[in-house]
This record gives C-alpha cells, sequence and structure tokens, in this order.
C-alpha cells in the first residue's frame, strides 16, 4: 500500500483544516482531520449496532419452482455512518455476506449500487451511505412442496465506520418465503431499487486502452446521448483493482468523444485484462431520466500496439511530435560516444578526398552515407515491428524481463566504464568495403552503423525495448528519426566542410559524458526491478537481486580482466575464469522459477474468526520484509507436494506483514503467541481454541508433518 502514501505537508494541512470541505465539479468530499481518525480507540463505547441496521426483502412473498427472484439485502446507515464499496478504494473491508439457504436454493453475486466519493484523511474511499441495497437473484429448486415455509437467513460481515473511528461488526438477517404453484405479485417498492443500480449502456459506447502507464476510457455518444454528462468517474470493480484510487482522474473532450484517464497501479499489465466497473456521469448519460445515471461496464483493455481500439489513438498522437523529436536528439547523441565521436571528422575528410574536393559530389557522399544509416536503422525498425505483432505480450513474460534485467545492468555497467565492448570499431566500415564512389560512402554507413552499436548499445537497446509497444507507424518514425539525428553531423559537415575546425577536440571530456549517461540506464534498469517484483513471489525476488549482484561482479571481473590480460596472461585468464562464473551464477540464482498457485489473503483476527467459522484451517505468517528468517522461510512453498497438501487440505492462508508497525500484529504475537518478534507461523484447526506453532525455521518434513495431522 506504500502507493496510497501522502507528504507529511498534506497530513499536517488536514489536520489544522479539520472539517473542512473541498469540492472537485460536483462530487463533494468530507474531510476530517488524521489525526483525530487514527487516534481513536479500535473499540470504542458507542453501540455499533445502532450506527448500521440491515433487512432482507424478498421481491415477492410467494416463489414458484425453479423460477428466479429479486432479493434485497438493505443497509440502513446512521447519519455519520458508512460503509465500504466491494472496492474500498483506500484501506478498508468490503461488506461480504454468507448464506444460509434452504435445500436446493442458489444465489448470485450481489449486484452493488453505485458508491459514493468520501474522503478522510487526505485518503479516497468507496462507500455507502444513508439507506443502500445490493440486489441478489435467488432461484429454488424445481420441485417444491406447495405451502411450504422457507428461510433464508444472511449472515453480514462488514466494517462500520464515522469520520472518528472504524469497527468490525457482525449481523443476521432472515426472511421466510412460502413456495406457490406461480410466483405471488412482485412488492413495488423493489422496482425504484433496481432502477437505480448501475445498468448496461444504452446511450454510449465504451472502449478501453493502454497508454503511458495510464488506462485511457474513450466514451462515444450516441443516441439519445447527453451532451454534457459532466464529473464522469470510474469505480475499479476488478477482483484485482488495476486503477490507483489515489490519484485524480483526468477528464478531456475532443471533437465530440469524451476521455478519462485512469491512472494504472504498479505492476505490468496482464494478458486478457479487462476493466471492469462503474462509470458515473454527475449530469446523466441521457438527455431524459430513462437511464440510471451510473453505468456497469466490462471492457477488453486494448494495447497501444496492433489490435487497439482506432479511436483511442489520438491521445497518444497528440504526443507523438514529442517522441519523435526525442527519437532525433537520442540519435544525434550517438555521436558523442568514444568510439563514434573521432572518426567523424575522419569520414568527412575522406569524402572530400573520393570528391576531389567538389562541394556537391561531397554533399552527395553525405546524402548516400545517410541513406546506409537509414537502412540500418529502418531493418532494425521492421525487426521490432515483426516483434511487437508476434510477441505482443512479451513484457508480461518473466523470461523476458528477467534478460531485460541482466542486459541493462550491463549496459550500465558498460556505459559507467566498468568494462569496454567494441572500443575503436566505429572506423571500421571504411576497411570491409574496396568500393569506390557514392557506393562506397552508402557501404560505409551502413556497416559503420553496425560496427559502432556497441558502443551506442544503450541508446539503441532502450529504444528497442520501447519501441516494442508502439504502434508500426510510430516504431518507423522513432528509427527514422534516430537514423537522422545519428547521421546528421555527417550530412551537416558534407554541404558545409569549413564546420570541422569548429567542432571541440576528442578528449577526456567524452568518457566523463559517457559515465554521466550511465545513470539514466541504471534508472531503468531500477524500474525493471520494480517491474519483475510484481511478477515474482518474493523469495524468488529475493535471488534475483542476489544474482543480480553477482551479474554485476561478473562485469567487473571482465573489467579488470580486460586492463590486466596483455600484461599478465595467466592472471588475466584467471579473472576470465571468475567473470564467467560470476555470471553462470548470477543467472542461475535468478533464473524464473515456476511460481506457486497458493494465494495469500491480508490477515486479520475477524478474517481468522470467519474461516474457521466456515470450517476451515487457517495458516498464517507473521512476517516482514527485514526478517531474513523469513525470507528463507518462504523457500518451503516452492515444495509442489506440499502445496497439493495445502491445497487438498483446503487450508487458508493467510499473511501477516509486519514490515512497517501494525499494532493488530503486535498485540497478537505478544498476547496470543507470548512472541516478540517474528517469524512466527501458526497452523489454526476448527473448532480448537489455540493455534498450533511451526518451528522458527521451516522445512518441508516439519509444514508437511503440521499439515497432516489435519482431518
Amino acid at each position: 500500500m506504500r502507493h496510497l502514501s501522502r507528504p507529511a505537508l498534506l497530513v499536517l494541512l488536514f489536520c489544522i483544516l479539520g472539517g473542512a470541505h473541498a469540492r472537485a465539479g460536483e462530487i463533494t468530499f468530507d474531510a476530517m482531520p488524521f489525526g483525530d481518525f487514527a487516534a481513536q480507540p479500535l473499540f470504542p463505547k458507542q453501540d455499533d449496532a445502532a450506527l448500521l441496521t440491515v433487512t432482507l426483502t424478498p421481491e415477492t412473498d410467494d416463489i414458484a419452482p425453479g423460477a428466479p427472484f429479486n432479493l434485497l439485502l438493505t443497509l440502513n446507515h446512521a447519519p455519520s455512518a458508512y460503509t465500504y464499496w466491494t472496492n474500498p478504494g483506500g484501506p478498508g473491508m468490503a461488506t461480504k455476506i454468507a448464506w444460509t439457504l434452504p435445500e436446493g436454493f442458489q444465489i448470485s453475486e450481489p449486484q452493488w449500487p453505485s458508491p459514493q466519493l468520501y474522503q478522510n484523511g487526505g485518503m479516497t474511499f468507496y462507500v455507502h451511505k444513508g439507506r443502500e441495497s445490493l440486489v441478489f437473484t435467488v432461484t429454488p429448486p424445481k420441485i417444491l412442496g406447495a405451502g411450504d415455509a422457507l428461510e433464508i437467513q444472511a449472515h453480514i460481515d462488514t466494517q462500520v465506520c464515522t469520520p472518528r473511528s472504524c469497527n468490525p461488526l457482525r449481523l443476521e438477517a432472515a426472511t421466510i418465503v412460502t413456495a406457490a404453484r406461480t410466483p405471488g405479485e412482485k412488492d413495488p417498492a423493489v422496482a425504484p431499487v433496481l432502477a437505480e443500480l448501475p445498468q448496461k449502456p444504452q446511450s454510449w459506447r465504451f472502449e478501453a486502452a493502454d497508454y503511458d502507464g495510464e488506462i485511457v476510457i474513450g466514451m462515444y455518444p450516441q443516441t439519445g446521448a447527453n451532451d454534457d454528462p459532466r464529473d464522469i468517474y470510474f469505480f475499479d470493480a476488478n477482483p484485482r483493482p488495476i486503477v490507483d484510487s489515489q490519484q485524480p482522474q483526468r477528464l478531456e473532450k475532443d471533437d465530440g468523444v469524451w476521455w478519462l484517464r485512469l491512472p494504472r497501479l504498479p505492476g505490468p499489465a496482464r494478458v486478457g485484462e479487462r476493466l471492469s466497473g462503474v462509470i458515473w456521469a454527475g449530469n446523466g448519460w441521457t438527455d431524459d431520466s430513462g437511464e440510471a445515471s451510473s453505468y456497469r461496464i466490462d471492457l477488453p483493455i486494448g494495447a497501444e500496439g496492433a489490435g487497439r481500439p482506432p479511436g483511442l489513438q489520438r491521445p497518444v498522437e497528440r504526443r507523438a511530435w514529442v517522441l519523435l523529436a526525442f527519437s532525433f536528439l537520442g540519435g544525434l547523441l550517438l555521436n558523442v560516444m568514444p568510439c563514434v565521436f573521432p572518426v567523424i571528422g575522419l569520414k568527412i575528410m575522406g569524402f572530400a578526398k573520393q570528391a576531389h574536393k567538389e562541394r556537391r559530389a561531397v554533399f552527395l557522399h553525405g546524402l548516400s552515407y545517410t541513406s546506409g544509416v537509414l537502412i540500418c536503422f529502418w531493418t532494425l525498425s521492421l525487426l521490432v515491428i515483426t516483434m511487437g505483432r508476434g510477441w505482443g505480450a512479451q513484457l508480461q513474460s518473466d523470461w523476458f524481463m528477467f534478460a531485460m534485467c541482466h542486459i541493462f545492468l550491463m549496459m550500465s555497467m558498460n556505459m559507467a566504464g566498468v568494462f569496454e565492448v567494441g572500443t575503436g570499431v566505429a572506423g571500421a566500415g571504411q576497411s570491409l568495403t574496396g568500393r569506390e564512389g557514392l557506393k562506397r560512402s552508402f557501404f560505409t554507413g551502413l556497416l559503420a552503423t553496425l560496427t559502432s552499436t556497441p558502443c551506442s548499445a544503450p541508446f539503441l537497446g532502450t529504444a528497442l525495448a520501447y519501441a516494442l509497444s508502439l504502434p508500426p507507424m510510430l516504431s518507423l518514425g522513432v528509427f527514422t528519426l534516430m537514423g537522422l539525428g545519428f547521421s546528421f553531423p555527417y550530412l551537416a559537415l558534407s554541404i558545409f566542410p569549413n564546420w570541422l575546425k569548429r567542432l571541440p577536440k576528442p578528449g577526456p571530456w567524452m568518457d566523463t559524458f559517457r559515465q554521466a549517461m550511465a545513470f539514466p540506464l541504471f534508472a531503468t534498469t531500477a524500474y525493471l526491478f520494480w517491474t519483475m517484483e510484481a511478477m515474482m513471489e518474493e523469495w524468488h525476488f529475493l535471488m534475483l537481486l542476489f544474482g543480480l549482484v553477482m551479474t554485476a561482479m561478473a562485469c567487473w571481473f571482465y573489467g579488470k580482466y580486460q586492463r590486466t590480460h596483455f600484461k599478465r596472461p595467466r592472471a588475466g585468464k584467471a579473472l576470465y575464469v571468475l567473470a564467467l562464473g560470476a555470471l553462470v551464477v548470477g543467472l542461475w540464482l535468478g533464473m524464473p522459477k515456476t511460481s506457486s498457485d497458493l494465494q495469500w489473503e491480508e490477515w486479520s483476527p475477524e478474517m481468522v474468526s470467519r474461516l474457521l467459522a466456515e470450517g476451515r484451517p487457517v495458516y498464517v505468517d507473521f512476517t516482514a520484509r527485514w526478517c531474513a528468517t523469513c525470507q528463507l522461510n518462504k523457500r518451503v512453498y516452492s515444495d509442489e507436494e506440499l502445496r497439493e497438501l495445502l491445497q487438498n487440505k483446503n487450508v487458508a492462508l493467510l499473511k501477516a506483514d509486519w514490515t512497517q508497525y501494525d499494532e493488530r500484529i503486535t498485540s497478537t504475537l505478544k498476547n496470543e503467541f507470548n512472541k516478540a518478534a517474528v517469524p512466527v507461523t501458526a497452523l489454526y484447526k476448527p473448532g480448537e481454541r489455540r493455534a498450533d506453532l511451526l518451528p522458527d525455521i521451516l522445512t518441508v518434513e516439519n509444514v508437511g508433518a503440521a499439515l497432516k495431522g489435519l482431518p
């Protein structure tokens, strides 16, 4: 939850302004002082039950065999109270309902009413206030005894809050329906509730796509659409939310189409990802009141590349000129590399010599050289376009990201001067061809680009990685502008050869520049590490980091080898072997492992109680990132037999993360287990009051033995 944090200044502001109201369009936020909110006791003396009452209301009291009917679960909140939507937005517990149904009855997942935005302590929440109803569809069996009275019971676990405190609450509600041959009359009070639920879109068409860390919803008005829906907001209902609720959503309009930009939560996009939730319009979606102000949408998220919704190209195309400008600048910077810059003047003088110093002929040689460079870059562009079409999910591949992490780390070390690759090869183009005239200049440009790539690989590697996600034409434009930037000094100096006198002389400044350019590459490498974290389990990610340390050591050994092997061949061979060995160990340590299919949920005392009440054993891992033994213990969960045992025993897995101080974890460790530190691993068995503690250091054997003791 690190992305939910706010600067201390913002928290202080809310403490000072406690109770102030902020307004965003037509949406009102109630802001209360964070200090007061946090300072309240967990269980205040007030009667929590008075803050929320629940009732069950069937659509009809008389039900027919096999005929589905609607059932309303109504939450009646006190004026100051609220509960959370299916996605709480910030920290909070959504309302959960367990059912006791007559034999043969089935019940659907809830249809949630639209939530409200609520802000407290500088954080945004999605809540329900006042009187709100969740709607369920109940399907009776096809055989019922006429006249039978059938009871339906709901067991509600929720978290009821006021601006000053939040507490868990368990409530019960029941209703009785009567079996009949035909359904009875419907309660007229139910229809308005159903009409207020988020509806399927009718007057608007929606599309979604990924762009630069955002998800963009394109909204196209159809017949009957409101020209000014205003204050549009999307509530993410994905099982694993992908929209960052704590960042603002940006609304734009262009040529009759509305665009809503949603900030994406950290982590890589997943294959087949969809955007599911409720989209709300403050001014209504239609010209009349025939439809609700909220739509229920479930959209595939198109990629920026092939297959994206055509209407969503505009937001990216607006920024295309910026991307192309930076591509040209990036190509221009390639010339400052130590293996490129010193030979620029030599190549231009070679052009002049071939053309016998005739200015028009010199220009044609420069143009021919530029053509060779562009051919090389266009070939690379076609490769990228082919990869982008046939390998669209490469950024979700742990093996691809594993390779990118190591490649970018090695490129960063190369730029920093730890070791060298390809120094002095940029002039090889002229020696690789014996052709004369313009053909010689063409092949010189082609081959010089190829042979100088070891020196410029960090730039080209970054461009290659980024261009994989671009549309084909934009990817072609990126590499065209990069090629023009790379060849620009040659082309400009072939037009004005006298400018050669104004070029700065090669010197130590080039090495300084190259080393400075290593830091953006290190930043890219860090971003790749962070992305990889979301794709791996904690133990495997830790091994990846250790493996990258070994890869960095391999680069260092190789750099020492380059500086040693000519003077001391035997020592050089030893360093080469050490470099190769460190690289192998680094790749082996961080190699992507098959992720376990275990699903861990967030621990809470209430969750433990609820799972035990359902008759499930509960396995709790009290852990912390800073605890080395805790991380070592996680290796046991990779064992296939142990995973199968956990699944066969229907064990619920909870993780109590103590990386940041949590009073509930501290209290549980002290009062329940008489422990003051982690790791602590507890196994709760249904029907038993105390949990069994496992050894501090876990093995497959001792965990398996504890699980085999379960019924």
